[in-house]
């Protein structure tokens, strides 16, 4: 990309600073895992509600990051996992995946759109383990495909769970997307 993706400027905000303002609405508490930079992304979230918590082992991948903020929260809790350059997030995704897992007995929850998955996702503390025990060169994926019984797909109207910003032509993509008041 360039730059820091989470700090890329919507309506003046940072990309983060909207994801969290997101969650927040919906979610006891927010955990953002940061890692590469993290001072000079911590300070747009100072005046919100996540904690912030550096991930060492940012180098090693995203990976990484789910298992250090798998550390950081209570055993008992169950995770919605998020990223960190997906600013078009929508609280009515949020609240579509958290009311399928009120209403389901799967431990699994992932948003679709035409058929394809995206974020954020849901997963019970049941994955707890298993997910701190994966290998770093592997992913996330060994966990939210290796366990199709348990797992609830969430047809949803937004496009965008499917986006994040890898690119400059990501962010100009996102701009235009961004929803217009």
């Amino acid at each position: 990309m360039g730059e820091l993706k989470q700090l890329l400027p919507f309506e003046g905000k940072p990309a983060i600073r909207w994801i969290v303002e997101v969650l927040s609405q919906s979610l006891e508490r927010v955990v953002v895992v940061l890692g590469h930079r993290a001072s000079e992304i911590a300070p747009a979230l100072l005046d919100t509600s996540a904690q912030c918590i550096v991930n060492s082992a940012y180098r090693e991948g995203m990976l990484s990051s789910v298992q250090c903020a798998l550390k950081s929260i209570d055993e008992k809790a169950d995770y919605m996992i998020c990223l960190g350059d997906q600013p078009r997030l929508n609280l009515e995704v949020v609240e579509q995946v958290l009311a399928a897992a009120e209403a389901g007995d799967r431990g699994i929850y992932i948003p679709t759109f035409a058929g394809k998955r995206g974020h954020p996702i849901l997963i019970d503390n049941v994955y707890r383990t298993e997910i701190l025990r994966l290998s770093l060169d592997l992913g996330l994926n060994v966990v939210t495909r290796g366990h199709p019984e348990d797992t609830c797909e969430i047809p949803v109207a937004q496009a965008a769970i499917l986006d994040d910003m890898d690119t400059p032509a990501d962010y100009l993509r996102e701009l235009e997307q961004w929803p217009k008041e």
